[in-house]
């Protein structure tokens, strides 16, 4: 059997030029990516921490809303709250409908009728 070759690390040889060159601007390239991926990270870490500075902890601050009018006899088919509105859909004995109510101040600011085509 013979015994694999090993590199002799006593005997290095200076580099050519040319190879100097190649290197030096692999360096380069290698340091700007690992810039251009920290800068990234960096930018993801802010919006992360930006955002979560930003959050409002209390979600029903914006609602001040305590009660609904509806017809009398409606039941509620449904009920979304989104953008401090709450939307909320009923059947009663004139048919289905849709009621818009600002979440703050109780107001009913739209009433939309669902009718069969």
């Amino acid at each position: 059997m013979t015994k694999p070759q090993q590199a002799d690390f006593e005997d290095d040889q200076p580099l050519s030029p040319e190879a100097e060159a190649v290197m030096a601007k692999v360096r380069r390239r290698a340091g700007l990516s690992m810039l251009l991926m920290l800068a990234g990270f960096m930018a993801i870490v802010l919006v992360v921490v930006y955002r979560l500075a930003t959050m409002s902890s209390d979600a029903a601050a914006g609602y001040g809303l305590e009660a609904i009018a509806l017809p009398a006899g409606a039941q509620i088919v449904s009920a979304q709250v989104q953008d401090g509105r709450v939307t909320v859909t009923y059947a009663g004995e004139a048919g289905q409908a849709i009621r818009i109510f600002d979440g703050e101040t109780g107001e009913m600011l739209r009433e939309i009728a669902v009718v069969a085509e």
